[in-house]
């Protein structure tokens, strides 16, 4: 018999045992690779103005909201074409369709269906037949299940590849990177980064292969529509008629027939409705900046709290922000990611068990006030 052949049981020899099963780890590990591979490349995205987005159809996962709403509009729009949709037609149909408390127009183009629980939103998100049936396109609003946050990441990073390599606590959504108009009309890269979360609090990091970047708030710029140059909507949810930017008057800016002379259609002044001189426009930007610039930090909170006559404290109001709002709840997610507050609360509450102790009576102990707990809280921040 030959060396390395096979004796009566037929079997394999050890040599060539651990040749097959060389083979089948390689071969395993292509398999593997290609797998992976093959994953990537059916990873699509989606590009809009508001970034590059994963390609998803997002349904409701939390089960504590009192309503859940669903964006109706046509599939057949585009960035240069919508369709509008008709909230009577739209009202007939949804008659059958189980769970839906009310509809609302959302501008000329957008629907809202308010349902009252997440499984009956979620069955309508999914029922692609209705939804093909009348070439509708349903999604979750953004602000109902999204929020954002800004990091600054290096401008060698492209946007699919953040997209793709961040990692967060919760999901990452989307991503857009500003850019500058440059004198020669190219545009310039900033390190400024807007992330989109699948969450209802923006995480306090994220982590691109092992480097750290902290995620800071994000304010909204004013919002301006170039039909009725009002503020706080686009010009796809207006109902206005067309007013000129120039002069006020009822038609395009572009059909203007006084071009010199101007008067703005929000505070009559001698400019153009876009025009950063404006007052009301003025006005809008610093209450945007107020919101910014009002973030206090967790010692002067705390010293707030147990400052006399809080009631005529002018300060005393940030701290009446309400929770519900998304300043609110970044503020919360604040705090309690905060390792500085942690810290505070924990010298605290060892500092009340030895007061305890020590206060400790043959009656009992003395009994802790909220004053007492407001003075150590005050003291653990600033030492």
């Amino acid at each position: 018999m030959r060396p390395g052949g096979r004796g009566a049981g037929g079997g394999p020899s050890p040599m060539e045992t651990e040749t097959a099963k060389t083979s089948t780890k390689r071969r395993n590990k292509d398999v593997s690779d290609t797998e992976v591979t093959s994953c990537k490349q059916k990873m699509t995205y989606i590009r809009s103005r508001r970034g590059l987005f994963k390609d998803h159809n997002p349904i409701y996962e939390d089960l504590t909201k009192k309503e859940y709403p669903v964006l109706l509009q046509s599939a057949s729009n585009e960035l240069t074409h919508k369709v509008p949709m008709d909230i009577l037609k739209v009202n007939g149909i949804l008659k059958e369709i189980l769970g839906v408390q009310y509809v609302k127009a959302a501008g000329n183009f957008y629907v809202k269906v308010y349902f009252g629980c997440a499984k009956d939103a979620n069955a309508f998100l999914l029922n692609k037949p209705i939804l093909q049936e009348n070439n509708w396109k349903a999604t979750i609003p953004y602000d109902s299940i999204e929020c954002q946050g800004i990091i600054r990441a290096p401008v060698d990073l492209s946007e699919e590849t953040l997209l793709e390599d961040l990692k967060a606590s919760c999901m990452i959504l989307g991503v857009k990177r500003f850019t500058k108009k440059q004198d020669d009309g190219q545009f310039k890269p900033l390190p400024t980064v807007l992330v989109t979360f699948m969450a209802s609090s923006r995480p306090d990091h994220v982590i691109y292969d092992h480097i750290w970047m902290p995620v800071q708030e994000y304010i909204r710029p004013l919002l301006q529509c170039f039909r009725c140059y009002k503020f706080g909507h686009g010009s796809g949810a207006c109902k206005s008629t067309q007013v000129c930017s120039i002069c006020s008057a009822g038609h395009f800016y572009k059909e203007c027939t006084t071009p010199s002379v101007f008067k703005c259609s929000n505070c009559s002044g001698p400019h153009s409705a876009v025009s950063y001189t404006c007052k009301v426009k003025a006005e809008k930007i610093a209450q945007i900046k107020n919101k910014i610039n009002g973030k206090f930090s967790y010692a002067t909170a705390a010293a707030i709290a147990v400052t006399p006559n809080n009631s005529t404290n002018p300060n005393s109001k940030i701290l009446k922000t309400p929770a519900k709002t998304p300043h609110g709840r970044a503020m919360i997610a604040d705090i309690i990611n905060s390792d500085i507050v942690l810290n505070a609360i924990t010298k605290t509450i060892v500092e009340l068990m030895k007061k305890r102790e020590v206060n400790n009576t043959s009656s009992g102990p003395l009994p802790i006030s909220s004053q007492m707990i407001k003075e150590l809280l005050v003291t653990s921040f600033t030492t």
